[in-house]
């Protein structure tokens, strides 16, 4: 009998153990605009943090703002962010117009996005 209760817990630890392997979510592909004062911003930088307060955690995703102001995020080497709720922080190139200092901040930017899974993640941001 003692036997039979070190088989199923043995079970339960491998049912336990082969949930741990899943591999994490894949990045959503996440692109659009930043506007400034309704012109697009030049250059520079734009970073999506998950919210932890929210209840995402992960890695950040990053994306250069190119001359007409359209981004592309990546998360490490792949497109996208991660599925949730990000602060948005953005910075401007150094041959832009500077931007207010709340918005490289994420405490302080009132910038959010929710990232979803199976949709076109289009977020175009309007600063003044």
């Amino acid at each position: 009998m003692a036997n039979l209760g070190r088989v199923g817990l043995w079970g339960v630890a491998l049912v336990v153990l082969a949930g741990c392997g899943s591999e994490p979510a894949k990045p959503e592909p996440v692109q659009g605009r930043v506007f400034f004062h309704d012109e697009p911003l030049r250059g520079g930088t734009i970073v999506f943090t998950p919210d932890a307060e929210r209840g995402n955690h992960g890695p950040l995703a990053t994306g250069e703002i190119q001359s007409d102001g359209r981004y592309t995020l990546h998360t490490s080497d792949e497109a996208g962010a991660i599925v949730g709720w990000h602060r948005v922080t953005i910075a401007a190139g150094p041959d832009c117009q500077p931007l207010p200092r709340r918005y490289s901040d994420p405490k302080l930017s009132d910038q959010s996005r929710e990232v979803k899974a199976g949709q076109a993640n289009a977020f175009d941001f309007h600063l003044d």
